[in-house]
């Protein structure tokens, strides 16, 4: 049965497909729910974790130009201050529903991004999403541990040049991820980057971190999410003009989409390059991190860029 059939026919449910780093042959693997969770037939559980506490499924407006530089020019009053070192203002476009299926959209994901976790959710609170993310939270395997520092965006090409801005931006995460390591005595094994990596038509600075520890993976989650990827530092201060000055609700973008094994090991996520689906449009979720020498224009450009790589699949 297609996903338009599961969702025509009132079915919850998720679908996933791991990067293939993870999985090289990349079998979807679907989960029903089964309330309160999601399930494989296999024993695997699906998690979904929103950025806020806005769980309504109403469509939201489109985020004008003039209303996304005003953010961003409090956002950089508030850094000059001293009140943030960084935060990250989000958008919300709109892209047209069109004839596609919905299966269809998701091979085309699938196909397109080799390197991310494209995922199909149909929630009974969330209402239906998709997406292909780059960014990994957290992988464990016993006490092993593999998080990601990602920061930084710009059209892929053969030659890059990362500014400073986006180097001081994607230190800022690495830092933070770190500093939370530490904080629950994880033992460093290993840190390979900072290095581009590629995520279909973008590429972003990565950064990958090894530790091992005996902590909760609950307790890690919740020190690493929201990283300054998504939010900002300092973290609640971040949080607190996100939630003055942002006319949008984020819902499950920049949250977390996880799987738990029957293992014990678990593989999680955060919700970028993603998508709320409604029935005559999609409404696609972008942002981008402000720093010291951010400007308005170029922050619009990222956004637009970012949210090129759905639109593209959609047409």
């Amino acid at each position: 049965m297609s996903i338009d059939e599961l969702i025509s026919e009132g079915t919850f449910f998720a679908m996933c497909v791991l990067p293939s780093e993870f999985e090289r042959n990349r079998s979807p693997l679907f989960f029903k729910f089964n309330q309160p969770s999601f399930q494989s037939a296999t024993g695997e559980t699906f998690i979904a974790v929103p950025f806020d506490a806005s769980n309504h499924n109403e469509p939201q407006s489109e985020t004008t130009r003039s209303e996304h530089g005003e953010i961003i020019q409090a956002a950089l009053q508030s850094i000059a201050s001293g009140a943030l070192e960084k935060v990250v203002v989000s958008c919300i476009k709109h892209a047209p529903r069109g004839s596609h299926s919905l299966q269809s959209i998701f091979e085309r994901l699938v196909a397109n991004y080799n390197n991310a976790y494209v995922y199909m959710l149909h929630h009974p609170t969330f209402g239906t999403w998709m997406g292909a993310t780059p960014e990994l939270l957290l992988h464990k395997q016993g006490t092993l541990h593999h998080t990601v520092s990602l920061a930084g965006t710009l059209p892929f090409s053969d030659v890059l040049q990362w500014s400073e801005k986006l180097q001081h931006e994607q230190q800022l995460v690495t830092d933070f991820i770190l500093k939370s390591i530490a904080h629950y005595s994880g033992k460093i094994e290993n840190i390979k980057g900072p290095y581009t990596s590629q995520a279909g038509p973008l590429a972003h600075l990565k950064t990958d971190i090894y530790f091992v520890t005996e902590e909760n993976s609950d307790v890690l989650l919740n020190e690493l999410q929201p990283t300054p990827a998504v939010c900002g530092l300092p973290r609640q201060a971040a949080l607190n003009f996100i939630q003055t000055h942002s006319r949008i609700a984020r819902r499950l973008y920049a949250g977390r989409l996880g799987i738990r094994f029957p293992t014990g090991d678990e593989i999680h996520f955060v919700n970028l390059r993603c998508m709320q689906v409604f029935e005559d449009h999609f409404e696609l979720h972008v942002g981008g991190g402000i720093v010291i020498g951010s400007t308005p224009a170029d922050e619009w450009n990222e956004t637009e860029i970012k949210a090129n790589v759905l639109r593209n699949l959609l047409q």
